[in-house]
């Protein structure tokens, strides 16, 4: 064969293999292995651009630009500054549902269950506020979230009793492991024995046939819980979970890849929650994913909830970006 012709047929090759990943991909993944000459001229100008970067003067700027691209994209996004985009999502999955049930496990003092209940504008439907400490059980009880059932216990894969540790009484950063983050102070200053339930214990004992959303903000506890409502999810009583991943996972020592691989097989499908509630699709599991910086906030549901995708100009929908 030519070589004119051979450098032909390479390029019609080449473009099919592109298309064939940019239609799979609505056009926006894009390994960094596959990227082309667009890898080829970074991976040239790196070491010079390394140099500038690391330097005294850009040290901090550097490093503050990648924490911000990467909260951009939902990566630690979820440290509790932007609850009212969290609600937003969350508003969003229930979005047709008439009188939602809403499981809110590590409810604190109510503040997600408050902000939704009033994002949803409607007292229908009913809100169990999952929370072990006695220091935020009291707020629960008079927060005046219409239809609520305070239950005062910690949430795992099996009933019985723990220790929480935290900082001070009713944290809301406590958690049933020992933890150090860097950014914290002492995690084990003040601890208490706690009562601890299961998702599916509670859905037997209430009688609760759905669960239109469950919402886990456990500090690293999330897969344990997920753990404990098997039942629930095989039998498909579970449409929405909302949860978080990030630094306490270090010390219950669980990975995305766990979430993932309980959750899929179950039909779930998942998002991650970014800036202003816009719900990011997360396609495949690919190690970016494990990420321990602050916290990420995640959407998992056996239906699509409305992702709020720009449009442009003209009317038309963009290709939504995809999560990694």
């Amino acid at each position: 064969m030519p070589r004119r012709t051979r450098r032909r047929a390479w390029r019609r090759v080449s473009a099919t293999g592109c298309c064939r990943r940019w239609n799979e991909t609505k056009g926006i993944r894009m390994q960094v292995h596959e990227a082309g000459l667009l890898g080829r001229t970074a991976k040239a100008a790196a070491p010079q651009l390394c140099r500038l970067a690391s330097s005294r003067r850009m040290r901090q700027g550097t490093r503050l630009l990648e924490i911000y691209l990467e909260i951009l994209q939902g990566r630690g996004a979820g440290t509790g500054w932007d609850l009212r985009g969290e609600i937003h999502a969350a508003r969003r999955c229930l979005q047709g549902v008439e009188a939602p049930v809403v499981f809110d496990v590590g409810a604190n003092y109510g503040q997600w269950s408050a902000g939704l209940r009033s994002a949803l504008g409607t007292r229908k439907g009913r809100f169990f506020l999952f929370e072990p400490q006695p220091a935020c059980q009291s707020a629960l009880a008079g927060a005046g979230i219409p239809n609520q059932v305070v239950i005062p216990a910690a949430v795992s894969d099996e009933e019985g009793s723990a220790t929480i540790f935290a900082d001070t009484p009713g944290s809301g950063v406590a958690s049933v492991h020992r933890r150090r983050d860097s950014y914290f102070g002492d995690m084990t200053a003040h601890q208490e024995k706690v009562p601890v339930t299961t998702i599916d214990r509670e859905v037997e004992r209430w009688g609760v046939e759905r669960v239109d959303l469950l919402k886990l903000d456990i500090e690293g506890a999330e897969f344990q819980a997920l753990r404990g409502a098997a039942g629930s999810l095989r039998d498909r009583r579970v449409t929405t979970i909302a949860f978080e991943f990030g630094s306490a996972n270090v010390y219950s020592r669980t990975f995305f890849r766990d979430f993932w691989d309980l959750l899929s097989p179950f039909g779930y499908r998942l998002w991650r929650i970014c800036p202003g509630g816009v719900l990011l699709p997360v396609r495949e599991y690919t190690e970016e994913l494990e990420h321990f910086r602050g916290v990420s906030n995640y959407v998992a549901s056996l239906r699509t909830p409305e992702t709020r995708a720009p449009r442009t100009p003209a009317g038309r929908k963009r290709a939504e970006p995809v999560a990694g």
